[in-house]
């Protein structure tokens, strides 16, 4: 199973939102038992995906204000509301709107909506270290940091170019 939840970013505005989209094949590994018969999106992956999306949100932020490269994850989930199924098929459009940031952490309200309904909504808190006390071993750190970067490329093709130069000669390792 891939756990990459978000197929395409749309928008990305570092301090403000992002949208993305993923469009679930009935191939996806889930649907064999969730469930059989009646394939549906387990709405625990739609929470993901809009964690996924705020995470590169945070992580553009981040970029932009200090220039420093993060590595958000997941700390909490609230108000998460599943109002309709997620089938095969579908386009889920994901919005996460940046409500609150702090040294340490992000805060965003996100929504999953198909053909303009709004299926899920939650509010996702990501935490990410920054300066030297960083707990990821430095090897581990600078592979993780690469693989990030591949999934932003390829996730942010018609953004890539302007979101990769944030930060860049604010002399914090962006560069």
């Amino acid at each position: 199973m891939r756990f990459i939840l978000i197929d395409k970013i749309t928008e990305l505005e570092p301090g403000s939102h992002a949208v993305g989209v993923k469009n679930p094949a009935m191939a996806e590994d889930y649907f064999a038992d969730h469930f059989p018969g009646f394939p549906v999106v387990p709405g625990v992956l739609l929470v993901e995906a809009m964690a996924q999306l705020a995470g590169r949100l945070i992580t553009y932020t981040v970029r932009a204000e200090t220039g420093e490269v993060v590595l958000p994850v997941l700390l909490g989930v609230s108000n998460a509301k599943f109002r309709r199924f997620v089938r095969p098929g579908d386009t889920v459009v994901v919005r996460v709107e940046l409500t609150a940031m702090t040294d340490g952490a992000g805060r965003c309200k996100g929504t999953a909506q198909v053909d303009g309904q709004t299926m899920t909504t939650a509010e996702v808190t990501l935490g990410y270290q920054s300066g030297g006390d960083n707990v990821i071993p430095e090897s581990a750190r600078q592979d993780l940091e690469r693989w990030a970067e591949n999934v932003n490329r390829a996730l942010l093709r018609e953004h890539w170019p302007r979101l990769q130069a944030l930060g860049k000669g604010k002399g914090t390792g962006a560069e």
